[in-house]
């Protein structure tokens, strides 16, 4: 083997390693970065970076060339390696896709109502402004970039009228201490943002019980940082995802239990629901009068699993291939929830990714 072959293998064996060592999440979120010359680039797939190439494919790798090359590492992404790549600039997408979005540091999704501290980092909480210098936390919501929420339209233009939304919070857990600890690990404090711009989806008519078109998004002041416990969903924007099938398929919902009128649980909760056959469902919720359509769908049916342990506005969601899509938005559901064969309703995600892209 030539010393450009022995310099690389092992470089990129040292890679790998570093990636089983620290798990399958050793990414580095932000794409910007410094390379070892002090050159500002992107951090991106080692393929992808000619002027690395370059390097490695010498004839002969110099010692110089071994040590630029091990000292451009940035992080691996799905086990291939990521360098700093000089001159190429990359910004994040307005919406994230994998392997940028969807990835939680820990996959701890195995039954029981309570969540783990780091699980499901794009969970949001959307606080409310009432009457006499009060505030409470009603309706949630899932990060899908660095400004942005997706919740429901109905915790926008549907809440009483002495209310005003207020602020979102991001990296909450247990709401009743301010640094939430668990396995020897503790949170920083949770990052409440103001608003600078609400979006309802126009053809949301606070007067259907069929809650058609019951998606809104929220717009912060400010971006975020990425942190353990602030991440964003992946939207399902690949054709791959949106022609999928998850009917018969479990997903999950997660939050506070907090709603309009109810309120449940201090530390954030999941449950497991089956997505139902849509038209199933719409034949259930006839009978009431409600008449459900293509952009909505429907999980659960089963008598004490609902979204009642989650929140209005809040994510149903799957994990597919590793990554978590965001495939509905908590809607409404019967009455008394976790009905035995009365799956809750959904905004249907997929249908809307066209009109979340253009909103924001």
């Amino acid at each position: 083997m030539s010393p450009r072959g022995a310099a690389g293998a092992q470089w990129v064996r040292l890679v790998l390693c570093l990636a089983a060592v620290h798990g399958a999440l050793a990414l580095e979120l932000d794409q910007s970065c410094v390379n070892p010359d002090g050159e500002a680039g992107s951090c991106i797939l080692f393929r992808e970076c000619q002027p690395l190439l370059t390097v490695y494919n010498k004839p002969i790798n110099t010692p110089d060339d071994t040590e630029f090359l091990q000292a451009s590492r940035c992080g691996v992404s799905q086990g291939k390696p990521l360098v700093c790549c000089a001159g190429v600039v990359k910004t994040t997408p307005s919406l994230p896709e994998p392997p940028y979005c969807g990835v939680q540091l820990s996959d701890r999704v195995y039954g029981g109502q309570p969540t783990k501290i780091d699980e499901f980092p794009w969970t949001a909480l959307i606080e409310y402004e009432k009457p006499n210098g009060r505030f409470g936390f009603h309706c949630g919501g899932s990060l899908i970039n660095k400004q942005y929420i997706v919740t429901a339209a109905h915790c926008i233009v549907s809440i009483p009228k002495t209310w005003k939304v207020h602020r979102v919070r991001l990296g909450e857990w247990d709401l009743s201490s301010s640094a939430d600890c668990e396995d020897d690990f503790c949170s920083t404090s949770p990052i409440d943002l103001d608003i600078e711009k609400i979006i309802v989806h126009p053809g949301y008519d606070t007067r259907d019980q069929s809650h058609i078109n019951d998606i809104a998004l929220i717009r912060f002041t400010r971006q975020v940082e990425y942190t353990e416990l602030v991440r964003p969903i992946c939207l399902p924007l690949s054709e791959a995802v949106r022609t999928r099938s998850h009917v018969g398929l479990s997903s999950f919902a997660a939050g506070w239990g907090k709603t309009e009128t109810a309120s449940a649980s201090e530390k954030k909760l999941k449950v497991e629901l089956n997505i139902k056959n849509l038209d199933e469902c719409a034949l259930t919720y006839r009978r009431s009068g409600i008449n459900l359509q293509s952009t909505q769908m429907c999980a659960g049916g089963v008598r004490g699993q609902d979204t009642c342990s989650g929140d209005s506005g809040g994510p149903l969601m799957r994990q597919l291939t590793g990554t978590w899509y965001l495939l509905g938005v908590v809607s409404f559901g019967p009455q008394k929830c976790g009905s035995a064969g009365i799956p809750g309703v959904y905004t249907n995600v997929i249908a809307y990714t066209d009109w979340i892209r253009n909103s924001i």
